[in-house]
């Protein structure tokens, strides 16, 4: 019995040396599970604070770059704004250059047009008043038209030379007459303006009738007779009455 304990007890002790190996390697491999799930938590750990750390860099640069991205687009449009207001601005500038320069074109074609149709009217009516100053000379007397010349001249109206003719000269002299008189500017020698012009021309050319000679008397005659001197010539106002002759004077 004895020997048998002993030998379950060599038994025994044989198992539990056999096993300590086992026990201490089973141990090991706890431990080093442990290190290894430390290292790998730890790992993880890092691992993840480095994708956050670079999920918080690339937001970072992302938000930058948008801002940076807004910044140049912001300046983009406000650049094309600026150019689309300044050529908007040329065009405008250029509307109103053209506006202005048809403006002026029509403004010159408007006045050239006209200044044609003045000059078409002044040829015209030039023209209807020489032909009135010719039909009115067809009326009128060689001789009124010489005292109208004469009286025309006298008054500081140049007729021209005094030859009888209703000429252009002789027209204009009487129209400048008639605009001093304030008559009817007609340029013809009308009833009105005739007696008004030969009216002056009488009153203003008579004549004053001319004294007679003193008696001349011949030494040792009894008696000496005058000659009467003649009247003078007429010039254009009525004649001076004859004057009759002296008597005779007797010492």
């Amino acid at each position: 019995m004895r020997k048998l304990a002993i030998t379950a007890l060599a038994v025994a002790m044989g198992l539990s040396w056999s096993a300590l190996p086992a026990i201490a390697a089973d141990e090991s491999v706890k431990d080093k599970a442990v290190d290894t799930k430390d290292s790998a938590k730890e790992k993880a750990v890092e691992t993840k604070d480095a994708i956050k750390e670079k999920a918080v860099e690339t937001k970072d640069k992302v938000k930058e770059k948008v801002g940076r991205s807004d910044d140049t687009a912001a300046d983009k449009a406000e650049r094309t704004k600026d150019k689309a207001d300044a050529k908007a601005e040329r065009a405008k500038d250029k509307a109103e250059a053209k506006a202005e320069r048809a403006k002026d074109k029509a403004d010159a074609k408007s006045d050239t047009a006209g200044a044609k149709v003045d000059r078409g009217m002044d040829k015209t009516r030039a023209k209807a008043r020489e032909t009135k100053d010719k039909l009115a000379a067809k009326t009128e007397s060689s001789d009124d038209v010489r005292q109208a010349q004469t009286a025309l001249k006298d008054k500081g109206h140049d007729p021209g030379p005094i030859d009888g003719i209703h000429g252009p000269r002789t027209s204009a002299a009487l129209r400048d007459y008639q605009k001093a008189e304030n008559i009817k500017v007609t340029g013809r020698l009308d009833s009105e303006t005739k007696s008004h012009l030969m009216g002056q021309a009488s009153t203003g050319s008579s004549t004053t009738p001319p004294s007679a000679s003193p008696a001349t008397s011949t030494p040792g005659s009894s008696s000496s007779t005058s000659q009467p001197v003649p009247p003078p010539a007429s010039t254009g106002s009525p004649s001076a009455p004859a004057q009759p002759p002296a008597s005779t004077q007797t010492k």
